[in-house]
C-alpha cells in the first residue's frame, strides 16, 4: 500500500482534531441547563424501554393490590359462610326443638295428670323389622327402672321393660312377637288377649264367637295381666275373623304409631286409669 502524503496527514489530523473540539463543545452545553447531545440521545433510544418498564410496574402493583383484596374478600367470604353454616344450624335445631317440646309438654301434662309417679325417656335406638319389636331408652337401673314395669305414651300402652342396666332399659312392644297384654272392649266390655304378630297390628284373642265386638271399638288394657294398669289405649278394631275353636280373632290397629315414637313414659308405680286421649277422635301417636 504507498504511503500516505505528508499534506493527506495533515488533513485526517486536523479532522479529528475538528471532531473532538465538536465533542468538547456539546458537554459544554450542559451549563445551559440543557442535555448534552449524547444524554439526548441516549434518552431517545431508552424511552421506549423505560415507559415499558414503568407500565409493567403499575400493572404489577395493580396486581399485587388485586390479589390482597382478593384473598381479604375470601377471608371475608369464609367468615359469612361460617356464620351462615351456624345459623342454618341454630334454625334446624329451633324447628325440631318446637315439636320435642309439644310431645315434652304433653308427656308431662300426662304424668302429672295420670302417671305422678313415672319418669320419662328418650329412645335411643330401636328393632322395628321382622317379629322382633324393641326399643331401648335413656332411663335405667339408676333412674329406677326395673324390669316389668309398662311404657305408656300419649295414645296408649308401648310396651314393658325386658331389659335394664345402669344408664338403659330395653322395652318390648306390644307388636313383638312375644308380646301379650290383658285388653277390654271399652263399649262393650269384652275381654280378652292382645298379642304381636312382629308386625304393624295386634289380635284380640280368647274372644266368644257371638261376643259383642264391633268394626271400631277401641279396647284398652284391662289391668288384669299384672303388668298394665287398667285404662291405656291399645287399638282399635279393624277386622274380625271366626276361629275353628268357638272364639273369633280381632284384629287391632295399635293408637301408637311406633316408626314415630320419641319418648316414653315408664310407670315406676303403676295405677289404674280412665285413659282417654286424642286417640279417641282417631290421632294416634304423637307426631
Amino acid at each position: 500500500m504507498p504511503a500516505l502524503s505528508t499534506a493527506r496527514q495533515n488533513a485526517i489530523f486536523l479532522a479529528v482534531l475538528l471532531a473532538a473540539q465538536l465533542f468538547l463543545m456539546s458537554d459544554s452545553a450542559k451549563r445551559n441547563g440543557g442535555a448534552n447531545v449524547v444524554e439526548s440521545l441516549v434518552m431517545r433510544v431508552s424511552w421506549p424501554a423505560v415507559r415499558v418498564a414503568r407500565l409493567g410496574a403499575g400493572a404489577l402493583r395493580r396486581g399485587i393490590s388485586g390479589a390482597r383484596d382478593l384473598l381479604a374478600a375470601h377471608a371475608r367470604n369464609a367468615v359469612l359462610e361460617k356464620q351462615v353454616q351456624r345459623l342454618s344450624a341454630e334454625l334446624v335445631r329451633n324447628r325440631e326443638a318446637q315439636p320435642e317440646n309439644r310431645r315434652l309438654r304433653r308427656l308431662l301434662g300426662m304424668r302429672e295428670g295420670l302417671a305422678p309417679v313415672s319418669i320419662a325417656a328418650s329412645i335411643v335406638t330401636s328393632n322395628l323389622s321382622g317379629s322382633t319389636r324393641v326399643i331401648v331408652v335413656d332411663r335405667g337401673r339408676a333412674d329406677g327402672v326395673e324390669v316389668d314395669l309398662p311404657a305408656v305414651a300419649w295414645g296408649g300402652a308401648v310396651g314393658r321393660v325386658v331389659a335394664v342396666d345402669s344408664g338403659h332399659a330395653k322395652i318390648r312392644l306390644l307388636t313383638d312377637a312375644n308380646s301379650g297384654v290383658a285388653g277390654i272392649a271399652q263399649r262393650s266390655r269384652v275381654r280378652g288377649i292382645v298379642e304381636g304378630r312382629g308386625a304393624t297390628t295386634l289380635d284380640l284373642l280368647y274372644v266368644p264367637r257371638f261376643a259383642d265386638v264391633i268394626h271400631g271399638d277401641r279396647v284398652v288394657t284391662s289391668g288384669q295381666d299384672g303388668i298394665f294398669p287398667r285404662g291405656f289405649g291399645i287399638g282399635r278394631v279393624g277386622a274380625i275373623r271366626a276361629s275353628a275353636d268357638g272364639t273369633q280373632t280381632i284384629q287391632l290397629q295399635p293408637e301408637i304409631d311406633y316408626s314415630i315414637l320419641e319418648e316414653v313414659l315408664i310407670l315406676l308405680e303403676p295405677r289404674d286409669v280412665e285413659f282417654e286421649t286424642a286417640a279417641a277422635d282417631g290421632s294416634g301417636g304423637v307426631p
